[in-house]
């Protein structure tokens, strides 16, 4: 079994890499961010560029799920 990954990692493979991402919420967005990488966010506010309404419902629920999630 490999170790597992820590911040700054990024682990190759054929097709794809597996990095760490921090994700939040953030007032009705949510930020993704990863070390040395990328910072981005999503939201579900139609016409916002940042609206991928899929991608913010699963980590939506990723949050509430780990008791993340503030009402």
């Amino acid at each position: 079994m490999r170790e597992p990954l820590k911040d700054g990692d990024v682990r190759q493979s054929n097709n794809g890499v597996a990095i760490v991402v921090g994700v939040w919420q953030d007032g009705e967005d949510i930020q993704i961010i990863s070390k040395n990488q990328f910072k981005t966010s999503v939201n579900e506010k139609e016409g916002s560029v940042r609206c991928h309404k899929n991608l913010y419902k699963h980590l939506r629920t990723l949050l509430q799920d780990q008791g993340k999630w503030k009402d």
